[in-house]
């Protein structure tokens, strides 16, 4: 059975946490003991072993990176440009997994049928079988210009998420209140353009009644949970995910 991770944090996991996802779980978690610069030391859950162990054929993986004003309420980089680079940093861990045989990058549908069909023909446990990947951009700040959205697209990525946790450059999200104004405006524009994903998990409430306004292209909320179960403005109503089911 083929299984679908629709958000991970690959490339931050290797980049920011210094975790080899090429190793064993094991293998990872010992190199983290005695470790205390992060909360979850020791306790990944993520490598490709274990996600061909599970069954995991195909996944979403994320660039990610934040602008920060100053008295931004979070942690992040002092200017776009920083943080752009930091997601092409990112991008260069995927492209060199892709170069050891460990991921193969979905652009479009030729590439999911052939990436499907290859399943297919062995058990998504062979070590052999690279693990698929759609590129998805979780926050939107490190987008310097919508020119840069374009590059983006041209190198792959294939959805966008304008907001993450906190207030942002194009839309507000989690904890955070307030519309996507005339800047998100834009990027939903150029995202619809270019026929790319919306993806509306972590906007609040307001960014997202905004979007759906003035989005017409497809949407997803690749990582969301509903409200009525989980009681946090970071989930969505009952209904808001009609709204979602409906598009």
């Amino acid at each position: 059975m083929l299984i679908v991770d629709a958000h991970l944090d690959l490339a931050m996991n290797a980049l920011e946490w210094n975790r080899d996802l090429t190793r064993s779980i094991e293998e990872i978690r010992s190199r983290e003991r005695g470790m205390t610069d992060r909360p979850d030391r020791t306790r990944g859950t993520v490598s490709f072993g274990e996600m061909r162990s599970g069954g995991v054929g195909l996944c979403v993986a994320t660039q990610i990176a934040r602008y920060a004003t100053p008295g931004h309420p979070l942690p992040g980089w002092h200017s776009p440009e920083q943080a752009w680079a930091h997601t092409q940093g990112q991008l260069a861990w995927y492209r060199t997994m892709e170069e050891r045989g460990e991921l193969v990058q979905i652009r479009d549908r030729e590439s999911l049928d052939r990436h499907l069909d290859g399943l297919s023909r062995s058990s998504t446990e062979d070590r052999e079988q690279p693990i698929g990947y759609i590129l998805s951009l979780e926050g939107a700040d490190s987008l310097v210009t919508l020119r840069h959205l374009e590059r983006s697209f041209e190198m792959g990525l294939r959805a966008v998420g304008p907001a993450h946790y906190g207030p942002g450059v194009y839309a507000q999200g989690t904890n955070a209140s307030g519309g996507i104004g005339s800047r998100g405006r834009e990027l939903l524009r150029e995202i619809e353009r270019l026929g790319m994903i919306l993806d509306v998990t972590h906007l609040c409430d307001d960014s997202f009644r905004e979007a759906l306004d003035h989005f017409h292209g497809p949407v997803w909320a690749s990582h969301s949970n509903c409200r009525s179960l989980v009681p946090h403005n970071r989930q969505f109503s009952d209904d808001q995910l009609r709204e979602l089911i409906a598009r």
